[in-house]
């Protein structure tokens, strides 16, 4: 059950986005998969039309049992099959867990996965912040994959993220792999989005960058406003950009 963290420390990159298209992906080739949301935004949670739970992502935190994570899990209404999609689901009150106290970190959301099984792939949607929220979800992953925009702020939340993930490497979870970048919402024709690419290419590595990059599709955001995996979008962008995250997943569970 491999678990992938999909964080950025700047707004608006897209991050959802990608969560939501890699589950899409897994749902198509059949495999049964976990959405956690941990962004106190719940934008992942609204545009997966879960169904109301007796706990959420903030109870588990709180108390993490295995009664309390099963009370939080619900079914999203993704009819595409052959697979599924399940929501560990959101709440705004998930970001009183956020603040520094200043006392020791004690993971509880890795403490709260372990009891929990019959998934093939867990994706958790981290704020897009650095806080106690996105510590929680790297200490409980196996991978990490941060997503940016080819701009000059986005490649500046790329630099706090590699950092904040060698950081729980070094003193939480050794076993955290760094996966790669998503690149989104690339259009060919802009020059400053070619040279954003390639100074990331250049810091991180040509391998380090996921390929081929997201384009900017208005698919995508017909896909989030229907309530639907981008490859039901019967466009050549939805299906662009569906098979973009097919090749993401196939890489990612080569890890």
């Amino acid at each position: 059950m491999p678990i992938i963290s999909v964080l950025s420390l700047k707004g608006g990159v897209g991050k959802t986005s990608v969560v939501l298209g890699l589950a899409g992906a897994a749902v198509s080739r059949g495999l049964a998969s976990l959405v956690i949301d941990l962004d106190p935004q719940g934008n992942a949670t609204s545009i997966l039309r879960t169904h109301k739970t007796k706990s959420t992502v903030a109870d588990v935190l709180a108390h993490p049992t295995r009664a309390t994570i099963e009370a939080a899990l619900t079914p999203c209404d993704w009819e595409v099959g052959p697979g599924e999609v399940d929501v560990l689901a959101g709440h705004s009150n998930v970001i009183r867990f956020d603040s520094w106290t200043g006392q020791a970190f004690r993971p509880k959301l890795a403490k709260a996965l372990q009891q929990l099984d019959g998934y093939d792939l867990v994706l958790i949607d981290c704020p897009p912040s650095l806080g106690a929220l996105t510590r929680e979800a790297l200490a409980a992953s196996d991978l990490a994959l941060v997503v940016t925009t080819p701009s000059y702020f986005g490649a500046q939340g790329v630099e706090r993220a590699v950092e904040e993930i060698k950081e729980i490497q070094r003193t939480v979870n050794p076993d955290l792999t760094f996966a790669g970048i998503v690149v989104n919402r690339v259009r060919s024709v802009a020059e400053e989005h070619q040279y954003r690419s390639d100074e990331l290419g250049t810091i991180y590595g040509k391998s380090a960058l996921l390929k081929p990059f997201i384009p900017d599709r208005i698919a995508v955001a017909q896909a989030e406003g229907y309530g639907q995996p981008v490859g039901m979008v019967k466009t050549a962008g939805g299906r662009e950009v569906a098979d973009i995250f097919q090749g993401y997943l196939n890489q990612l569970l080569r890890k």
